[in-house]
């Protein structure tokens, strides 16, 4: 059982209780600490079932990390695999988020649950967020934004639950400018070079891919990365890449 010691987790509990105890609820669940707190929390309160949804443009370690972290917890999880790539367009995440809500309802239907939720904090509501719109489209609850529960809230809570924060994971198809025509060969390629590099460096890592020219992201670690460059830029240069780039202000 988890106790809440500060009056904004109590509280934050007691509305959760409030509002979906008795009830089947389903969480969009992606591994990160605002689903994975918020799936933490339920889980305590009601029956619920974390869905973590597995596209070619979600990383295997993505995936990986979320089961690690549904075991460790307790979570109740499903994994479901889709196979169908998002167009690389401007509103990729619209559509994406669009396609998630439509099977998480899918579910909510065929196995009679109550609710679908997601872990959009009251943060996410100001910045450029284009799922946002397919969420309010297919009437997904955002607690953290009905409690107004920030991202700062958010880590304070999981510090105070003892909760390991996950690394930032975003899509494969984000390391790549709109309107480019990309494959499954293609996310595969970065997929391999962020596992490549998870040798030398801990967190979040993104490699930008701009055709010819490779830009590694990384929120650490960068002396390990300059000792080890010419063993990195000749992995890289065997996938294709004419130039390795390190960004010093990704983070």
């Amino acid at each position: 059982m988890i106790y809440l010691k500060q009056p904004l987790l109590n509280k934050l509990k007691n509305n959760l209780k409030k509002k979906f105890e008795n009830k089947r609820v389903i969480v969009a669940y992606s591994g990160g600490i605002d689903s994975l707190l918020l799936s933490i929390l339920l889980s305590e309160i009601t029956e619920t079932l974390c869905v973590f949804i597995k596209t070619p443009y979600i990383s295997e370690w993505a995936l990986n990390n979320a089961i690690t972290n549904a075991e460790k917890y307790g979570l109740n999880l499903k994994v479901v695999e889709v196979n169908k790539i998002i167009k690389n367009v401007p509103e990729r995440c619209y559509l994406c988020k669009k396609m998630f809500f439509d099977i998480l309802n899918k579910e909510k239907e065929k196995y009679k649950y109550d609710f679908v939720v997601d872990g959009t904090n009251y943060d996410d509501l100001f910045e450029d967020r284009p799922g946002l719109k397919a969420k309010e489209e297919f009437n997904v609850i955002s607690p953290f934004v009905d409690f107004k529960i920030g991202k700062k809230d958010i880590l304070n809570i999981a510090k105070e639950l003892n909760i390991n924060i996950p690394p930032k994971e975003t899509c494969l198809l984000t390391r790549f400018e709109f309107n480019r025509e990309i494959s499954i060969e293609d996310l595969k390629k970065i997929e391999e070079l962020e596992e490549f590099l998870r040798n030398y460096v801990n967190g979040a890592i993104r490699v930008r891919d701009h055709k010819d020219i490779a830009v590694i992201e990384i929120e650490s670690g960068f002396d390990e990365i300059l000792r080890k460059k010419d063993k990195i830029v000749k992995k890289f240069k065997d996938y294709g890449f004419k130039k390795v780039c390190l960004n010093l202000e990704a983070y």
